[in-house]
């Protein structure tokens, strides 16, 4: 449509025309890499996971940089498993919410890039959500940001719906203030339909991988 309109006119009229196309492509592209928090709804386990951040980040951007939120591996193993996997991030931040206590110091790999943990008890929502926010803070400084929350379902092992509502809320709110994209996944056979019904609805986009 926008072509058809560019041949209908000269000089001024076809400038102004080609730079509404040019506009209109500037956007597109802008929405293209905007931020966006999807919701997967997958049965567990972590190559599956690791197929998705790959998938993922093969259609987003080439190493960006990563915060994962984690409640079942252990943060040495994630970071491990993202760098011969998928990527070597320049800045990849976790936050765990195992309950262990045992907290890796921060390192910086052979290739520069640098690796921090955060961690606090899974039923201390309010400490998470401000490891959470720091974590976003500090990795949004080192480029385009990939974010990953490993189950939803764990998190509804240690509090209930509403509880779990307010928290995921937030975390979305922060993905989005900050332009990341971000992919958090649940087990729907974990939940009745209207539990994940719920959770769904704070999402931009939901997928369902068999």
């Amino acid at each position: 449509m926008s072509g058809s309109r560019a041949n209908e006119g000269v000089g001024p009229r076809r400038a102004a025309s080609e730079s509404a196309v040019g506009s209109e492509e500037t956007a597109s592209t802008e929405r293209a890499v905007s931020s966006k928090a999807e919701l997967v709804l997958t049965p567990p386990g972590a190559e599956r996971r690791t197929m998705l951040k790959r998938q993922a980040v093969g259609s987003y951007v080439d190493h960006p940089t990563v915060v994962e939120f984690t409640y079942d591996t252990d943060p040495l193993a994630l970071h491990e498993r993202w760098r011969a996997d998928v990527g070597s991030p320049p800045c990849h931040m976790v936050v765990d919410a195992s309950g262990t206590g045992e907290i890796p110091g921060p390192r910086v790999a052979a290739d520069g890039g640098s690796f921090a943990v955060e961690g606090a008890h899974p039923q201390d929502l309010t400490g998470l959500c401000m490891k959470w926010q720091d974590a976003l803070e500090e990795a949004r400084n080192h480029g385009t940001l990939f974010v990953t929350f490993d189950s939803v379902t764990a998190l509804l092992q240690y509090v209930d719906l509403r509880e779990a509502y307010r928290f995921l809320h937030t975390l979305v709110a922060g993905v989005h203030r900050v332009g990341a994209r971000a992919q958090f996944y649940i087990d729907p056979k974990a939940h009745d339909d209207r539990t994940v019904s719920t959770v769904q609805g704070l999402f931009d986009a939901v997928r369902h991988i068999g």
